[in-house]
């Protein structure tokens, strides 16, 4: 499930196609539009704004999202226990398979749960204000073994700032957070590509920077 969450009273609507445009609880518009975000971003897709603007655990829609300070909101010995139970639970499954199969499909399935299971533990505490400029609005796990950070730079429009100068001040910065931080361990003995996304204040998407496994061994 996809949920929108409305800027006004806090409620996760559940977005059930491209024309939800009001909250179902104050009635009130949703800032976060698909109709709105797609004048901005005419070249993208609904799906991608569903990556983007929504959050994907499965919650009920009326709860809202938690408050914190915890700037990953997770520690890491519960992700560890939460992939130890599904790590366990796929290796029962496939116990009728064997040899080099069993090995390749298990580690496969792990890998996969592994990054679900996190972008549903984080997004439990998002979106969430990293510095007094940077909003980690959601994460997400991608096919082909990505792992994606969503951010949004609330003082900062697509025209009031070089681009290309901001990515390349920030790319050496988050490779070496990417490579050293304990935080991400999981994610490294994973091989996963580290995506960090980023748009403006309007939701205008910036740039994207990728911190791929031969980045960080």
């Amino acid at each position: 499930m996809h949920y929108l969450k409305c800027n006004n009273c806090g409620h996760l609507n559940e977005l059930k196609s491209e024309y939800m445009t009001f909250c179902t609880k104050c009635s009130k518009k949703l800032e976060n539009n698909y109709s709105d975000w797609k004048i901005r971003n005419s070249d993208q897709s609904f799906d991608e704004f569903k990556q983007v603007m929504c959050t994907t655990e499965a919650i009920e829609a009326s709860k809202e999202i938690p408050k914190t300070k915890n700037r990953k909101g997770i520690k890491l010995g519960i992700i560890f226990t939460l992939v130890f139970a599904v790590a366990f639970a796929i290796f029962y499954s496939l116990g009728q398979i064997g040899g080099e199969g069993l090995v390749e499909l298990f580690r496969e399935k792990v890998s996969e749960k592994v990054l679900m299971v996190t972008a549903s533990e984080l997004n439990k505490t998002c979106p969430v204000m990293i510095d007094n400029a940077t909003r980690l609005d959601n994460t997400i796990a991608l096919p082909g073994n990505v792992f994606q950070y969503n951010y949004t730079l609330i003082d900062m429009s697509k025209d009031s700032v070089n681009i290309e100068e901001l990515k390349a001040y920030l790319e050496p910065t988050i490779i070496n957070f990417v490579k050293t931080n304990p935080d991400m361990q999981i994610l490294r003995d994973n091989k996963v590509q580290v995506n960090y996304y980023y748009k403006d204040k309007s939701g205008v998407y910036l740039f994207t920077i990728s911190v791929k496994p031969e980045q960080y061994e």
